[in-house]
């Protein structure tokens, strides 16, 4: 799919250019194209062949590229320092990830954190159990957000004029017979997700693939993100897995919502299940 740069679309006085080019070169890279010529990655981001091969020579002398052959670009592991800085600067996943090692333990099951990016969600932060899902999903993993337990809950936080521009942007398709892409029932069921504080989905991205998910809150008490618990199984009973899942989730989710807190407020507390105390 051609990127945006090549038309300069939504751009100011105060855009960059060559970086916006470098980012979609970056981009061009994913799990159907490990490795790319300059001709692939001109095509992949809309860019001209001139561009693209000055783009990815900078790339490689910057370490972020490499060759693989004399004609093929590979990524290095460079690269994940870009996403490491998003953790970084967020201090929700300071503390996130030896929750959700609590909580994979407790259920037995695969548990994760997604962000809302664009019109699909993305794992930040997933802990997978030993019979492994078999979906693919790794940390920076994309997924549709109208089909996933998940993208509900972060859509239903969202204001009407996002919602409005999230149906206006989204490629709202079916992946099994079981996908929701009525506009008017899905708006239903993100409503109902904002009412009940979780979302249950079963089988819609996946045909054995069913989850269940509640928001993390800011301080502010916006959605941050969504905490999200997978089953990799056919004929999951909701209402069995609401019993025994969702006590544990949204215990974990208010813990990191009061860690969230005490982060932004300059106390120094130690965030453990089921307390937070006071650093001495």
């Amino acid at each position: 799919m051609p990127s945006e740069v090549a038309g300069k679309s939504k751009t100011g006085r105060h855009f960059v250019n060559g970086l916006a080019k470098g980012l979609a070169i970056i981009r061009a890279f994913n799990d159907d194209a490990r490795a790319l010529t300059l001709a692939e990655a001109a095509t992949r981001t809309g860019l001209s062949r001139a561009a693209a091969r000055r783009i990815m020579m900078t790339l490689e002398d910057l370490g972020f590229t490499a060759r693989q052959d004399e004609r093929h670009f590979v990524l290095t592991p460079k690269v994940l320092s870009l996403g490491y800085a998003y953790l970084a600067s967020m201090p929700l996943w300071a503390f996130a990830e030896p929750m959700l090692e609590t909580l994979v333990e407790e259920m037995r099951e695969t548990c994760a954190i997604a962000v809302p990016d664009g019109t699909e969600l993305v794992y930040v932060l997933r802990i997978p159990i030993h019979r492994i899902l078999n979906d693919g999903a790794t940390v920076g993993s994309r997924r549709p957000m109208h089909c996933h337990s998940a993208g509900r809950v972060l859509l239903s936080g969202m204001s009407p004029v996002q919602l409005d521009n999230y149906f206006a942007r989204a490629e709202i398709k079916a992946y099994t017979e079981h996908t929701i892409t009525d506009p008017a029932r899905l708006r239903r069921a993100i409503f109902e997700a904002g009412a009940k504080g979780y979302a249950f989905v079963n089988g819609e991205l996946q045909e054995n693939i069913s989850g269940v998910s509640v928001p993390i809150l800011s301080p502010d008490g916006a959605v941050l993100a969504a905490l999200n618990v997978s089953f990799n199984r056919r004929n999951v009973l909701e209402s069995t897995v609401l019993r025994k899942t969702l006590p544990k989730l949204r215990r974990a989710a208010e813990h990191l919502h009061i860690a969230l807190d005490a982060a932004r407020s300059g106390e120094r507390r130690v965030v453990k299940m089921g307390r937070v105390q006071r650093k001495k």
